[in-house]
């Protein structure tokens, strides 16, 4: 199954002693085409050093989701940004949530399911028709 996977599976999917740790390697490993949004690899970098992973460590994980060919980059220009916007104002979303909305449009705009364990984003993609797997 193709998939979109939101920074939060990759996230936990790296965090061995997280929650969701064993259910985010589920979904990665049983997915034939990860799609990774490059904002969520962005979020990633930033994130894990709050989980006291260091830089070098923060730096292989950043080239293992960029040159795996395991995993697709869904890179975002300037027209996907203008068309999330269209989105979220045609859907009454805030602006406050642009970064999860750049990604669940993402999902939405190829019709793949969303992975993600945010559970606010999930139910507001399920009202508007994006499928979640979480």
């Amino acid at each position: 199954m193709t998939m979109l996977v939101d920074t939060n599976v990759l996230v936990y999917d790296t965090i061995e002693n997280s929650i969701h740790h064993d259910r985010a390697s589920e979904l990665i490993d049983g997915s034939e085409n990860s799609i990774i949004n490059l904002l969520s690899i962005i979020e990633f970098g930033f994130v894990l050093p709050r989980y006291g992973i260091d830089n070098d460590s923060v730096r292989m994980k950043l080239e293992e989701l960029l040159d795996d060919d395991y995993f697709t980059v869904s890179w975002l220009s300037g027209k996907t940004l203008e068309e999330v916007s269209v989105f979220m104002v045609e859907n009454r979303l805030s602006f406050r949530d642009f970064n999860d909305w750049i990604i669940a449009y993402d999902a939405y705009s190829r019709n793949v399911p969303l992975a993600t364990f945010d559970k606010v984003l999930s139910k507001k993609c399920k009202k508007l028709g994006i499928e979640v797997i979480e």
